[in-house]
């Protein structure tokens, strides 16, 4: 059922019942999944880091777990690189607030890595900084939005991701920059793709190569006179057989959502006036802090 309010639902094609699948016709087999699980649903929810809540820590195999069970379509991780080759699910910039005193984890052995541990108080132990192999290895049935990995893209990241044989599954995304497409376009596994843009001419850039499994458009608000409040944009990627994507998340900067349509609103005022107002724009998948609520406002709109 369609949510009520909301014209041209992503899911119809214009005139009639066709389920629309994202992604160009030649990767369909790769999108399958992905157009499966966004074709369930008014829209899609894409956990940030995952749901970390309680003893669960983002970035890790719980969190990617958690964010299935609470409603979740996709989860994302960050990724960070050791000084060996070796690949993490942190977020670098992060390590005083989720490590402590422990400096920057780039130039870091993975052992080194390996061994932090993830502590709010003394003496007490919340998990350990993750391999990204033995999180991709675990997962649920659920798309994993991989993350900052853009800068190991055309020095091994992308070959260490096919042993993992699970190019049905990863969703990777990157800045408007020739250096990270040329890394994509000439890799011979068609990962999924998202681009990111600030500006509405930054899209020509993402859908001109077809050796890119373009599926999507993250859009990147970072002012209240951005371009993305307003419909056409939306519908302009719809044309083209793309997703779009929004970040929902309070990120106490002042860049916060799409003209705070964050979750600080959808929580404290409302859904309505948060979510809801994405929506009412054309947006396809939301990332969120908070999955779980997001998912409970999907199920009454649905």
């Amino acid at each position: 059922r369609r949510s009520q309010g909301r014209a041209g639902h992503r899911h119809l094609q214009q005139g009639g019942d066709a389920m629309r699948s994202f992604g160009r016709e030649r990767y369909a087999t790769v999108n399958a999944f992905l157009n499966k699980s966004l074709a369930n649903h008014p829209f899609a929810i894409a956990a940030h880091r995952g749901a970390p809540r309680g003893d669960i820590r983002e970035n890790t195999l719980r969190a990617v777990i958690a964010s299935k069970v609470v409603g979740a379509d996709i989860a994302e991780i960050d990724i960070i690189r050791s000084s060996d080759g070796e690949y993490f699910a942190f977020h670098d910039g992060f390590e005083p607030s989720r490590l402590g005193d422990v400096g920057s984890l780039l130039g870091r052995t993975g052992e080194e890595i390996a061994a932090l541990r993830y502590s709010d108080y003394p003496d007490t132990y919340y998990g350990h900084v993750e391999r990204a192999g033995d999180i991709l290895k675990g997962i649920p049935d659920i798309v994993v939005n991989i993350d900052r990995s853009w800068r190991y893209w055309d020095t091994g990241f992308l070959d260490w991701l096919d042993g993992l044989h699970l190019e049905d599954r990863l969703l990777l995304k990157c800045p408007a920059e020739p250096r990270y497409l040329s890394a994509l376009a000439d890799h011979a596994v068609k990962y999924m793709f998202m681009g990111m843009i600030e500006r509405t001419e930054q899209l020509e850039l993402f859908v001109e190569d077809e050796r890119i499994n373009t599926v999507g458009v993250e859009l990147i608000a970072k002012t209240c006179d951005t371009p993305f409040n307003d419909s056409s944009v939306f519908t302009r990627l719809h044309e083209r057989n793309l997703f779009a994507f929004v970040n929902a998340l309070d990120l106490g900067n002042e860049q916060n959502g799409l003209c705070g349509y964050d979750d600080t609103t959808s929580i404290i005022r409302g859904p309505q006036y948060g979510w809801g107002k994405m929506l009412a724009l054309g947006v396809d998948v939301i990332q969120t802090d908070w999955p779980e609520m997001c998912s409970l406002y999907r199920q009454r709109i649905s």
